[in-house]
């Protein structure tokens, strides 16, 4: 037999019998041996080291063996405890009954009878010492699941029959709540039949079903847990009862819907943003073409416009030298004098037409805003002559008006600015056709210095912005024009006036609406 860890306490008077035993038993069965000459020396020795087996011979001096057997028997009654005597008496087998003596040799001792009884008792405590290791791990198992998880068992009817500290603290019942009631005391009434018809057809089959529930706290609040339902069977293959371990996911849950939302809202955010950013490259297309095609035009105009003005201020030379008793030179003049408006206006155009097609250069620079107005005021003429008029620092605006009368530097990207002015400028045009009469209707453009910005106001009397859509005009798609529209350009304008560090909103005021756009001068004193 391998020597075992299992220690014996040996007791005998005779010194020779006790070296002799004492090396059989270290050479066959025992690492750990301690000896006595006594019953009191052994009992002594008893309650220090606790030996697991005593094997003692029964006639000693001082105490004999059955006096320290029962005084160790007093201690502990598990411990198994071997007489050694030279003969049989009742009374003696008696009291050592009584004592709860384990079991007996005689004497002479033969080795091969101690063998086999000594091994019947190793058997037993490495057994019972394999028995409490394991259900120690059981127990160390157990409070590892129950310090993790909580948990629950219930009967094949559902009623719970077990229920940890855990699963208390989760669901809020005590656990003389829960015992002997059906299981669905805390389920959710929005929980759907199908997933408890599911959970049965799965674990009556003998099979583990794994998922997450909404359940309802004793105080009706809302939990959430993730659950492992195991079915126990017996020896026979039949279904005891079922235990499951259930997680609080609550916060988890709760974490990953707002996680859900949040990618939502970014992605329809950049969903938004190439939108706009597609919109807004398209209505840069369309400027671009617009430049070229204006490129064109004054190309074509410039030249022949210049050659009848030329021609016409020479008529005008030749009509001034006429005799004023001529009866149709003021006729004359005066017509030479309208043409030449015309011509003016329409060199006013052209002009504007081939600034615009000359941008084509985004790096900011520094521009006069009051410049920019005018081309684009100039631009928006074809429009604005047959809805209102059109008012620039207090005056009524007409294409001759010196471009350079103000000065508004920033430094800006000019073609960019140009085009929320355009923006502004047509929404208060499309709003103004659709309220009074043309000699009522007016668009008012201020512009100004404001600390280190410049501040330009566009104020039109069209009735003004329709507050349930004042606080998000600058949202796409958020048009009120009835003719239609993306609702793009405002949005577009806002995002310019951003990228430029400025501010641009809107407001009603008296009778109309009201933009404003503030842009950092960021310009030497010299330009202003």
């Amino acid at each position: 037999m391998q020597l075992t860890d299992i220690s014996i306490l040996f007791v005998e008077d005779e010194d020779i019998s006790k070296e002799m035993i004492s090396n059989f038993l270290h050479k066959q069965f025992f690492k750990n041996i301690y000896t006595a000459k006594n019953g009191l020396e052994g009992l002594k020795l008893y309650k220090k080291i606790r030996p697991e087996i005593v094997l003692t011979d029964l006639t000693m001096p001082v105490m004999n063996g059955l006096e320290m057997s029962e005084q160790i028997k007093a201690l502990d009654a598990d411990t198994p405890i071997i007489l050694i005597t030279s003969h049989f008496e009742k009374d003696l087998t008696e009291k050592a009954i009584d004592i709860g003596i384990d079991s007996y040799l005689f004497k002479p001792l033969h080795m091969e009878r101690l063998e086999i009884v000594l091994q019947k008792y190793c058997d037993r405590l490495l057994t019972k010492k394999n028995f409490q290791t394991e259900h120690k791990l059981l127990e160390e198992y157990k409070r590892a699941i129950d310090a993790s998880a909580a948990i629950t068992k219930t009967d094949t009817q559902g009623i719970i029959t077990y229920v940890n500290d855990a699963f208390c603290l989760m669901s809020g019942y005590s656990k003389e709540e829960l015992l002997g009631q059906k299981y669905d005391m805390v389920r959710d009434p929005e929980t759907p039949e199908s997933v408890y018809i599911d959970i049965w057809h799965t674990i009556s089959s003998k099979q583990i079903w794994r998922g997450r529930m909404k359940n309802l706290k004793k105080n009706g609040d809302t939990y959430y847990e993730y659950s492992v339902v195991v079915p126990i069977v017996n020896k026979y293959d039949d279904i005891e009862e079922y235990i499951a371990l259930r997680q609080d996911i609550t916060v988890m849950y709760h974490q990953q819907e707002h996680l859900i939302q949040r990618i939502k809202e970014e992605v329809d955010k950049n969903t938004l943003f190439h939108q706009q950013r597609e919109e807004e490259n398209l209505l840069e297309a369309k400027f671009s073409t617009i430049g070229k095609i204006a490129a064109g035009i004054t190309h074509e105009i410039n030249t022949p416009l210049t050659y009848v003005r030329g021609n016409l201020e020479l008529m005008a030379y030749d009509v001034g030298r006429l005799d004023n008793s001529i009866p149709q030179k003021e006729f004359f003049q005066n017509d030479i004098a309208t043409m030449l408006d015309g011509l003016n206006r329409i060199a006013g155009i052209v002009e504007s037409m081939r600034e615009m097609a000359s941008q084509t250069s985004e790096m900011p620079d520094r521009h006069n805003l009051y410049s920019s107005l005018a081309t684009v005021i100039i631009l928006s003429q074809s429009k604005a002559k047959f809805i209102s008029k059109v008012r620039i620092k207090n005056e009524v605006f007409h294409p001759a008006i010196d471009k350079e009368r103000f000065k508004y530097y920033a430094k800006v990207q000019k073609q960019r600015i140009e085009q929320v002015f355009i923006i502004i400028i047509n929404n208060a045009l499309d709003a103004l056709a659709l309220s009074g009469t043309f000699e009522s209707r007016i668009l008012e453009i201020e512009i100004e210095h404001e600390f280190e910005n410049i501040v330009i106001r566009f104020k039109d009397n069209a009735g003004g912005i329709q507050p349930a859509i004042l606080s998000s005009i600058f949202e796409p798609f958020k048009s009120t024009k009835q003719e239609g529209g993306m609702g793009m350009g405002l949005n577009v304008a806002k995002r310019i006036v951003d990228d430029h560090h400025g501010k641009l909103t809107a407001s009603n005021h008296a009778d109309g609406a009201l933009f404003e756009v503030s842009l950092p001068i960021n310009a030497d004193k010299e330009y202003l």
